[in-house]
C-alpha cells in the first residue's frame, strides 16, 4: 500500500458518463472514470492505495500532471506532497496583495460629471438627477498625479478614462483640456498615453469627430433594437435615442479606437439579445460585446425592473458567444474568464484610482458618491487642495486589499473562484443583495465550464480506465 496527497486543489465535474478533474491553478484538466475518481477520493482522504497492475497507470499519469505526490505517511509540513510550483507561486501573490505596500497609481478614471442626457430606466446611478461637475484642477491634479508615479516607479505609460454616475461627454470642454494636459506631460517625459471612455453614444457629430481622433478605447451603451433601446434608455425629455448611438457606433467603427459595447439585459430585453448582438456583429467594427444581466439597483428599483434568470441569461450568452465569434467578435461576460487566473474580481482591491465629481477617490466605479450604501467601503480618499494632491486612508486601503477570493469563505469550494475571483464585490456588498449574487454564481460557474469543455475539446488528457 503507498500514501499519496493531493499536490495541489482539484475539483470533480460532471462529463458526459465521466468526471472533468480540473486543477484550477495549474489550468490542468483530466477526464476519469468513476474507478478513478474513487481513486482520487481515496486520495483526497489521505488513505492509502493499491498500486498494482490495475492502478499504475492512472497513479502515473496524475504524478505526471503534478495533481498528486507521494506522501510519507505523517501528517503535518513533513507528510505533505510537495505543493505544485502554480499553487505556491499563487499564495506568495496572494500574500503580497495584503502586504502594506505603498499607493502610487499610474492610471486614473475620472468622473467627470453626473449629468446625463438620458433617463436609463435601471441606471445605477439615478445619473441626471442631482448634477454635478468635477472641478477642473482636481482633476489636472490627478492626472498629474500618476504622471508623477509613473516616472517615479519607471513605467513607460499611463493611461487616462473617463467614466462616472453620468455622460462624460457632457463635461466636453473639462474632457478635452485633461486629454491635452495628460498628452502635454506625457510628451515632455516621454511616457505613453491611453484614453478611454464609456459613452450613452447620444453625442453630437462634433464630439463623435473628437472621440474617434483621441481615445485609444471607447464602450458605448446599447441595450437591443430601437423599440427595446428607447424604452430602457430615453433621452431625458423622453425621446428616442437609438438612431444617435447607431450614428456613434457607425463613426467610431471608422476610427482606430478599440471599440466595444456592453447590453444591460433585463428579463425582457434579453429576448432580443440575440438580434441585437446579430445587429452590431454585422454592421460595425467591434473588439467586443459585453453582456451583463440588470443588477437590480438604483432607478431599476423604483421602476420595478428584474433580470432574466440564471438559465436564460446562460441561453442567450451562448447563443450570442457563438454567432459573434464566427465573425471574430468576442462576446463577454464579467464573471467566466477560465482562461486566466485572478485572485481581485476587478482594480478594486488594488485599489484603482477613481475620482468622484466631489473629489473623493473611489475604488469602484459604481460608488460614484459618498450617499452610497457602500461608500465607506470604497471610497478611500479625497483631493487635499492646499497640496494640490490627493490623500489616502491606508485603513480602507487595507481594507479593500482583503476583497479577493481568498477572502470569500463562500467560494472555498467552487471550482471557478480564480476565475470570477469572488466576483464583482460592489454587488457581493450591496445590501439585500443575496438572491442577485446566488443568481451570478450560478452563471459564472455554467459559463466558466462551457469554457473549459471548449478547451478539452482540443486534443484532451484522458486517464485510462482502471
Amino acid at each position: 500500500m503507498t500514501r499519496y496527497r493531493l499536490a495541489t486543489e482539484i475539483f470533480s465535474l460532471p462529463h458526459g458518463r465521466d468526471h472533468l478533474v480540473y486543477a484550477p491553478l495549474l489550468q490542468t484538466s483530466v477526464v476519469v472514470n468513476d474507478t478513478a475518481l474513487n481513486l482520487l477520493a481515496d486520495i483526497a482522504a489521505e488513505r492509502a492505495v493499491s498500486r498494482n497492475a490495475r492502478t499504475r497507470e492512472v497513479l502515473d499519469l496524475l504524478a505526471e500532471l503534478q495533481l498528486i505526490g507521494k506522501a510519507n505517511g505523517r501528517r503535518g509540513a513533513g507528510g505533505a506532497a510537495p505543493l505544485a510550483a502554480a499553487d505556491a507561486a499563487f499564495g506568495a501573490a496572494a500574500a503580497a496583495d495584503h502586504a502594506p505596500l505603498a499607493l502610487r497609481p499610474t492610471a486614473v478614471t475620472l468622473f467627470l460629471t453626473s449629468a446625463c442626457n438620458l433617463r436609463c430606466v435601471y441606471c445605477y446611478a439615478s445619473g441626471g438627477e442631482e448634477p454635478r461637475y468635477l472641478d477642473e484642477q482636481i482633476a489636472l491634479d490627478a492626472i498629474d498625479l500618476v504622471v508623477g508615479n509613473a516616472i517615479a516607479s519607471g513605467q513607460r505609460e499611463v493611461a487616462v478614462t473617463f467614466h462616472g454616475g453620468g455622460e462624460p461627454t457632457l463635461a466636453e470642454e473639462a474632457m478635452r483640456q485633461c486629454v491635452e494636459h495628460a498628452r502635454r506631460r506625457c510628451a515632455e517625459v516621454d511616457l505613453a498615453l491611453s484614453t478611454g471612455t464609456a459613452t450613452n453614444g447620444v453625442i453630437s457629430d462634433d464630439m463623435r469627430e473628437y472621440l474617434a481622433q483621441n481615445m485609444t478605447s471607447v464602450m458605448v451603451s446599447i441595450d437591443g433594437p430601437a423599440a427595446v433601446q428607447n424604452h430602457l434608455r430615453p433621452r431625458a425629455d423622453g425621446g428616442p435615442s437609438s438612431a444617435a448611438v447607431e450614428r456613434t457606433l457607425e463613426r467610431l467603427s471608422q476610427s482606430d479606437c478599440t471599440l466595444g459595447t456592453r447590453l444591460t439585459c433585463t428579463s425582457e430585453a434579453i429576448d432580443h439579445a440575440v438580434e441585437t448582438v446579430r445587429h452590431l456583429v454585422g454592421a460595425y467594427r467591434l473588439n467586443t460585446i459585453h453582456l451583463e444581466p440588470l443588477f437590480a439597483c438604483g432607478r431599476s428599483v423604483g421602476n420595478g425592473l428584474q433580470p432574466p434568470s440564471a438559465e436564460r441569461f446562460i441561453e442567450v450568452f451562448r447563443a450570442c458567444r457563438e454567432h459573434a465569434s464566427r465573425h471574430g467578435v468576442e462576446v463577454a461576460y464579467s464573471g467566466a474568464h477560465q482562461s486566466s487566473l485572478a485572485r481581485s474580481f476587478c482594480q478594486a482591491s488594488r485599489p484603482s484610482f477613481n475620482v468622484t465629481t466631489e473629489g473623493d477617490v473611489t475604488a469602484c466605479y459604481e460608488i460614484t458618491g459618498r450617499d452610497d450604501p457602500r461608500a465607506e467601503t470604497f471610497i478611500y480618499g479625497s483631493h487635499d487642495p492646499r497640496r494640490k494632491s490627493f490623500v489616502f486612508d491606508q485603513t480602507r486601503i487595507a481594507a479593500l486589499r482583503c476583497l479577493t477570493v481568498g477572502d470569500a469563505p463562500r467560494c472555498a469550494r467552487c471550482f471557478a473562484k480564480y476565475h470570477c475571483a469572488g466576483d464583482c464585490p460592489s454587488k457581493r456588498l450591496y445590501p439585500g443583495a443575496d438572491n442577485a449574487v446566488i443568481a451570478r454564481c450560478e452563471i459564472n460557474r455554467r459559463l466558466t465550464l462551457d469554457q473549459l469543455e471548449e478547451v478539452i475539446q482540443c486534443p484532451t488528457t484522458s486517464v485510462a480506465p482502471v
